[in-house]
């Protein structure tokens, strides 16, 4: 073909000429004649990246390591093809799962009285199983590279965002809580949630390898390398701007001082609760009267604070002076969890229940989405006598009815989306509440399940990446800690430790700002990843037909 028909063809298509030259620059090739990756070098590099993250991640928070926490993972898949690329990405993710879930060892021995190969077993195949996500987007990026020409710097984040997104997790981990605290770098979470801010985090992981490659090579920045940069840079100033609008309706909504007491007594026992049950209530109600004279409008106490069955068709509080009087001296508005039932029913609910400066209750609300074992037997329908078993082995796990709608609380001004347990790390659970209007996100938790290991401070960073989805503000009231005072642009106001002295109630003050701002996260979020699988789908045929047009001149 002459070189005038080849122009003009390439003038037809601009898009998939220009496509084919971005990739001959930056791509999975090795380098200099360079061997493919073998093993000898990937796997120390797979174990330094699962290292880097572990300290970037809480409780550690040491975020400026994740943005080269990868590039050794990535330096290596750099070199590898999609098959190779595999492993090593799900040795990282497997260790870094590993690591990060060692509390279930605990909590399995605590709640589920396992032995220890079973308890070993469970968090093996936790790990091996989450460890997946690594391998598809490593691989998936991988092979977008070499067989349908997509620029690695545009497959990987993107793949990053798709395998996240699309792979149910059975504890959520994202690659976003490594930055959790860098806000900055949370802001795109109201356009994709987790998935976006771990794709960012990757771009700029490649980003600064590429570019630390050509620099050791003594050559310029490849074009792609410095329109990554652009990218990252016009990413993070947008969010910027939007951070600055928020924080400007912040400023202009209605704010409340509110208070929130961590009673540091554990999980209540069936037997306490009816024996002991006034001695858990007394330190809520004087820890409640504190923050009243602290000027607290709204207080919360946490998932099932109250240590009594809360009679579901009550439409007041307790009188004063009934031996489960709520709130003396105290005449602001009061969150609370409570274990429900109707009475004489057998079905007991986890619920929140919210009562009004009037002692009005005023609303109540049940926990959808229930931990497994804890709170009921998975398959128990289908094999009854395992699961009679099971429940007789943990006698303090009462079997727990799920609620059927998402629904507001609301008293004056507040409009309050409660989030029980673990609602708060689970975007399927927020994202319907926050489509109905609140004002203000509230999670109520009991993290005794925990102990003192690491998932507390796992769960606080996963929520705050709700609060930026839903522009909200968030305040999280736990059992035993960490309870927080965060913003809607994902920044931590005030906290609380984990238990220090059992029994000793801790009390936190911070004021939220009642927000009316549209957000986008609760729409957005939940397309992102899948909008990602479009983007790439089209980018892998229009790189196809430009590499084939390519052999055909």
């Amino acid at each position: 073909m002459s070189r005038k028909k080849t122009a003009a063809r390439r003038r037809r298509e601009p898009l998939e000429a220009d496509l084919a030259e971005q990739t001959s620059h930056v791509t999975v090739q090795p380098e200099d004649g360079q061997a493919p990756a073998r093993w000898r070098t990937l796997v120390p590099q797979a174990l330094l990246s699962a290292v880097l993250l572990a300290l970037a991640a809480p409780p550690l928070d040491l975020w400026p390591l994740a943005l080269v926490a990868l590039v050794p993972l990535l330096r290596g898949l750099r070199d590898a093809t999609a098959v190779q690329a595999l492993a090593p990405a799900w040795l990282c993710g497997f260790v870094i799962n590993l690591v990060g879930f060692r509390w279930g060892y605990a909590l399995l021995d605590r709640f589920g009285h396992l032995p220890v190969w079973a308890r070993v077993l469970a968090l093996l195949v936790l790990a091996a199983y989450q460890a997946s996500v690594f391998s598809l987007w490593a691989g998936l990026g991988n092979l977008l590279t070499r067989s349908a020409r997509v620029p690695w710097l545009v497959a990987l984040p993107l793949a990053v965002a798709v395998a996240e997104g699309v792979l149910p997790f059975l504890f959520p981990w994202n690659l976003a809580v490594t930055v959790w605290r860098a806000w900055p770098l949370l802001q795109v979470a109201e356009l994709g949630g987790a998935p976006a801010v771990s794709a960012l985090v990757v771009l700029i992981n490649l980003t600064l390898l590429e570019a630390g490659l050509a620099l050791r090579h003594g050559r310029p920045l490849p074009r792609e390398v410095r329109v990554a940069c652009g990218v990252v840079l016009a990413v993070v100033a947008a969010g910027l701007l939007r951070a600055t609008h928020v924080a400007l309706a912040r400023q202009a909504a209605p704010q409340v001082r509110v208070g929130i007491v961590q009673p540091n007594s554990g999980t209540i026992t069936a037997d306490e609760r009816k024996h002991r049950g006034e001695q858990y209530l007394a330190p809520l109600r004087q820890a409640t009267l504190e923050l009243a004279r602290g000027g607290a409008e709204l207080v919360v106490w946490p998932e099932s604070a109250f240590p009594f069955l809360f009679d579901r068709q009550l439409t007041r509080e307790y009188a004063p002076g009934h031996p489960w009087e709520l709130r003396p001296g105290f005449s602001g508005t009061l969150l609370f969890g409570a274990l429900s039932h109707t009475f004489g029913g057998a079905r007991v609910h986890n619920s929140a229940v919210l009562v009004s400066p009037d002692g009005r209750i005023t609303g109540l609300s049940d926990k959808r989405r229930l931990f497994p074992f804890g709170e009921y037997v998975p398959f128990a329908a289908r094999f009854p006598e395992w699961a009679r078993r099971v429940r007789a082995r943990l006698p303090d796990s009462p079997d727990i009815e799920p609620g059927t709608q998402a629904r507001l609380l609301v008293s004056g001004s507040l409009r309050i989306a409660p989030l029980l347990c673990y609602e708060d790390i689970l975007p399927g659970a927020v994202h319907p509440l926050v489509r109905q209007g609140p004002n203000l996100l509230v999670t109520l938790a009991n993290h005794a399940w925990f102990g003192d290991g690491d998932a507390p401070y796992q769960a606080l960073a996963l929520a705050t990446l709700r609060g930026v989805e839903a522009r909200r503000d968030l305040v999280r009231a736990t059992s035993t800690g960490v309870s927080s005072v965060g913003d809607a642009l994902g920044r931590v106001r005030a906290r609380t430790s984990l238990t220090r002295q059992p029994g000793a109630p801790e009390v936190l003050v911070g004021e939220v700002a009642l927000v009316e701002l549209f957000a986008l996260g609760p729409y957005l979020a939940p397309a992102f990843p899948f909008v990602c699988a479009l983007a790439l789908a089209v980018l892998a045929l229009l790189g196809r037909r430009a590499h084939s047009r390519a052999d055909r001149a």
